[in-house]
């Protein structure tokens, strides 16, 4: 993802969950990590149409029905994040990190 994607998508998922105290901020967590480590593991056409779908959104303009999966992947990526599973109630040790 370019470095305006890659802020759009900050932006969009700090939009999606907002998240408040004790819960970290986006920047805090690897979310936009794990959302390219989900967008690289898709179909190519799934790819293209979320990136594309994300970019819209920031513009402004609707995305349509790629408006439900884009925020509930939006959702997992940041919910996965190991601090904040941690800060919910989650035992460290059956946290994972990514695989290798």
């Amino acid at each position: 993802m370019s470095a305006r994607e890659r802020a759009a998508l900050a932006r969009f998922i700090a939009e999606v969950v907002a998240p408040a105290s004790p819960l970290p901020p986006v920047a805090a967590t690897d979310a936009v990590e794990a959302f390219e480590r989900q967008l690289a593991a898709g179909p190519p056409l799934a790819r293209l149409g979320l990136r594309a779908a994300l970019l819209a959104r920031a513009a402004g303009l609707p995305v349509g029905p790629l408006e439900r999966p884009l925020c509930s992947l939006a959702q997992l990526c940041y919910y996965g994040d190991a601090g904040v599973m941690r800060t919910l109630g989650y035992e460290p040790a059956n946290v994972t990190g990514p695989r290798q």
